[in-house]
């Protein structure tokens, strides 16, 4: 595991803005493999990137604080920039992780519109007003951003990259959320999927690529190119957008 990353991160250098480490592929090792995720964390620090931890937490408020003091922040176990929450035990009990957010000068991201397919019932299910349980998300953390009176707040949102064109207006909802785009690659979306379907939030989205970028390796050249060519057509998509 350990040489694993570190081969992916001489392969990343400089060329990555954003690093998106998978939680669970690190516990799967105990606590060597977590260790392993802090050095990670730190390495991808070192090199410029910020480091986005996908772990999905979600559980009562007193519980998060814990996740929370331990993902984000410099002076915290994992020394996270952001980390991805979900909210099936309600939004109001991840305020302590906004807290931290806005604490460290940290983003959470909040499961909205997942990439997989086995979570669309439940985010699709209607609630008595006609919404979503996905648009009633979103219409909550768009309130929680408006409060900060920041023109992009701390609580994001995660919609995949595999978004049915005909659902994508759920973004109209999230005007003052940054935008995880997870999908692109082994899932099936394009990046050119991501600038078709995300419209105008194209300018606040990160599109998320890891396998197919990491079936490149171990060969450090073969992953330099995935990555400088799932980089450049990330930027071309945003520069050509009005």
């Amino acid at each position: 595991m350990r040489w694993f990353c570190e081969t992916v991160f001489d392969a990343a250098s400089d060329r990555i803005s954003v690093v998106k480490p998978q939680c669970g592929f690190f516990e799967r090792l105990g606590p060597g493999g977590m260790e392993v995720m802090a050095s990670s964390i730190a390495r991808a620090k070192s090199q410029g990137s910020l480091a986005l931890i996908d772990c999905k937490r979600g559980d009562f408020s007193r519980t998060m604080t814990g996740y929370a003091s331990a993902m984000l922040g410099e002076d915290s176990g994992f020394g996270g920039d952001a980390m991805t929450v979900t909210a099936y035990l309600g939004l109001d009990a991840l305020q302590p992780v906004f807290d931290r957010a806005v604490h460290c000068g940290a983003a959470v991201f909040v499961v909205v519109r997942s990439s997989n397919t086995d979570g669309h019932s439940l985010q699709k299910a209607s609630h008595g007003d006609g919404r979503t349980v996905a648009e009633t998300l979103a219409d909550s953390i768009t309130a929680i951003n408006a409060r900060s009176g920041k023109t992009v707040g701390h609580v994001g949102a995660v919609i995949g990259a595999t978004i049915d064109p005909a659902d994508n207006t759920i973004l109209d909802r999230l005007p003052l959320s940054l935008v995880l785009a997870p999908g692109v690659g082994a899932q099936g979306a394009e990046i050119a999927d991501v600038k078709a379907k995300f419209g105008s939030a194209i300018q606040r989205t990160i599109p998320s690529v890891s396998r197919a970028i990491l079936k490149h390796g171990p060969s450090v050249a073969g992953l330099k190119e995935a990555i400088d060519r799932y980089r450049d057509q990330a930027w071309a998509a945003v520069c050509s957008t009005p």
